[in-house]
Order: C-alpha cells, then sequence, then structure tokens
C-alpha cells in the first residue's frame, strides 16, 4: 500500500503540472481560448513529463540509504528581519524490498530427439529488490498439460557468464552453494533434463525453474531487521518467488547448416583484403525419420561486403535475385539477405547446397 500511494501521489504532482499548464493556455491573457491545438499540446506535455520522470521501479533507492533532511522557519522580531530557526533533524533508512523474476530464455522450444541425455533449458533469475538477496532454486519436470515428462538432471549455474551450457560448469546445490544476487543484477541458470524413448514427432515435455528468497515469501509480509544493512526487509508483489517454464519438442528428424567460404583477391591469392571476393557455401543436410518442414535459408550480409548481383545458386543452378518463382532472391524478402527456400526435406532428400559471392568492402 505504501508503493502504491507513493506512485500514486507521484501522478497526482504531474496530472496538477498538467492542468496548470492547460488553464494557463485555457485563460491567456483573460481570454478564453479553447483549441484542439492548445489541448494536444498540453496533454502531450503531461504524457512527456510523466514518462521522463518515472522512477526506475525495478530496483529504486538502494536499502541501507539514509535520508536525512530538516525544516527551516524564517522570520521577524521588531525590527528585525531574517531570523531563522531550524527543526530537528528527521533521518530514515530505506527498507530493502524483496522481489525476483525468472524468464525462459531460449528462443524456441528446445528440439529433442527421442531418448535425448542432458538437454538443457536456460533461464534468467533477476533480483528485481533494491538490495542483495539469497536464493534457492527448485526445478519440476512432472507438469500436468504437456504431452511427456522429461527426467530431471540437475540444475547448473553459468559459470563464464556466456549464456551457454559447458561441460564442467557448477551443479546447484540447496543450502551449500545457494546465490546472493546483487539489486538489480540477475545470473543465468540451465536445467538439464533426460528425454524418454517413448515421446512422438511434434510431442511437447515442460519443465519448470523456480527461485524463492530465502528472507520471506508472502507479500506486504516485514521481516524485522531482515535487510540490508539491518533494515527492514518487506516482501515485494512477487512474493519472494517466481518461476517459468521451459519446453522441449520432440522431433526426430535433424537439421544440419554448414558454412563455409573460399577467398580470392586480386592478386590471386587467398588474403581477405579489400576487394577479395568471397564464394559462401550453405550445406543443408538432414538425417533421421522425421520431416523438417517449410525449412527457410537466411543469410545477412556483413556491412563490410557487398554482395555480387546475379552469384546466387541453388545446387549449382542459378536463381535470381528477384523475388519470383524460383526458391531465391536477395533484399526482397528481408533487406540486405539472402532468402532461400527449400521447403519440406526429410533424410531422403538430395543435400541442398547454397552459394553466392560477395567483395570485401
Amino acid at each position: 500500500m505504501v508503493y502504491f500511494l507513493l506512485i500514486f501521489g507521484t501522478f497526482l504532482k504531474r496530472l496538477q503540472l498538467f492542468l496548470r499548464i492547460f488553464l494557463n493556455h485555457l485563460y491567456k491573457g483573460g481570454n478564453m481560448r479553447f483549441t484542439t491545438d492548445c489541448i494536444l499540446l498540453t496533454f502531450a506535455a503531461f504524457i512527456i513529463f510523466s514518462l521522463a520522470a518515472s522512477p526506475a521501479l525495478a530496483v529504486g533507492t538502494p536499502a541501507g540509504t539514509s535520508i536525512s533532511n530538516k525544516a527551516t522557519a524564517t522570520y521577524t522580531v521588531g525590527t528585525v528581519s531574517g531570523l531563522t530557526k531550524d527543526s530537528n533533524t528527521y533521518t530514515l533508512n530505506v527498507d530493502e524490498l524483496i522481489d525476483v523474476d525468472v524468464t525462459w530464455e531460449d528462443a524456441s522450444q528446445v528440439v529433442v530427439t527421442p531418448g535425448a541425455t542432458s538437454r538443457v533449458l536456460t533461464f534468467l533469475v533477476t533480483n528485481t529488490g533494491n538490495g542483495p538477496e539469497g536464493f534457492t532454486f527448485s526445478a519440476l519436470s512432472t507438469i500436468t498439460g504437456d504431452d511427456f515428462d522429461p527426467t530431471l538432471v540437475d540444475i547448473y549455474f553459468d559459470d563464464n557468464k556466456n549464456g551457454i551450457y559447458d561441460t564442467g560448469e557448477t551443479q546447484y546445490q540447496e543450502g551449500v552453494n545457494d546465490p546472493s544476487i546483487a539489486a538489480d543484477a540477475n545470473i543465468t541458470v540451465f536445467v538439464l533434463n533426460n528425454i524418454p524413448l517413448d515421446p512422438n514427432d511434434g510431442d511437447t515435455g515442460d519443465s519448470r525453474l523456480t527461485a524463492t528468497s530465502k528472507t520471506g515469501t508472502v507479500a506486504g509480509t516485514i521481516i524485522e531487521g531482515g535487510g540490508q544493512g539491518g533494515t527492514d526487509a518487506v516482501i515485494g508483489f512477487s512474493g519472494g518467488t517466481d518461476n517459468a517454464t521451459g519446453t522441449y519438442l520432440v522431433s526426430s528428424v535433424i537439421l544440419s547448416i554448414v558454412k563455409s567460404a573460399q577467398i580470392l583477391d586480386p592478386f590471386g591469392t587467398d588474403r581477405s583484403v579489400p576487394g577479395a571476393t568471397i564464394t559462401y557455401s550453405i550445406v543443408v543436410t538432414v538425417t533421421g525419420s522425421g520431416t523438417a518442414k517449410n525449412v527457410i535459408i537466411e543469410d545477412p550480409i556483413s556491412t563490410a561486403t557487398g554482395y555480387v548481383t546475379g552469384t546466387l545458386e541453388l545446387n549449382s543452378v542459378p536463381l535470381s535475385d528477384e523475388k519470383d518463382e524460383d526458391a531465391g532472391d536477395f533484399g526482397e524478402t528481408k533487406l540486405n539477405t539472402v532468402t532461400v527456400t527449400l521447403g519440406d526435406l526429410t533424410s531422403a532428400s538430395e543435400t541442398k547446397t547454397i552459394s553466392f559471392d560477395v567483395t570485401i568492402n
């Protein structure tokens, strides 16, 4: 309630400013002026002021910050003016607000094959409170509503902070290496699962990561002395806990894309100097028993190079640069990008090889 009142009070102050601007225009010079432009102008000013002055509410003032102020009276006695008197100084320390946010970070459903082991889901855990906080983690892979239950392996930390699970990452152990996350900071957490043998193509399986504050978990609860620097801790709207669910998608088809390049410079060698021509080759193959549907290859051209008109080929057959009846184009489906549509592919499909040239600027 305190935080709501603070936000609402800020809104009222800005609304008051908006009305003051509006009335100045409305009665400017003692004459009523009521125009559409006037209303739009003043309303726009109100919106701009509101957005520009909005505080960052993800963290706010750091926990333990000391806020001090005092009042001063100025007065006159007899013929003596400019006398002053100060009030006492009132000091308070900002309490710690405990909040957390968990998001699933994989760009899309993680494609797996039946029987695959230690498949990775990636999560981001952010401390959205205003002080450092310790968290525990738990994972659940028996969730209703999906097609199959993955088998939980364990939870791991992203030790080198590259966002990718690498062999040898630290395994999480509750009560042993619970992390402390600084205010407005985040850590990447991996949840690994094995995939059972019986799912069918297109089946999905879910796994959920939950992060929980070690201080408290009921929204609005006040823990005296439980915050940063001995301040009180207040459990925020998240209730000190949050979770996100990642999804595996079973597919028995495996799509492989390998890109290579050959360089020919103006001197007949293979040095990558300005003016050299790079011939790129993209080889697409499919294995497994399923079908990869509507396969589209996109390859953005670097700003350090320029596409060579008329060099796009698919399996040595020239493709036009325009978006027409053939499978490819340059820059029309997507700006400055080679796009080739390969359609549905299976293991029985021939290998698809896309090639084109660029020159180094």
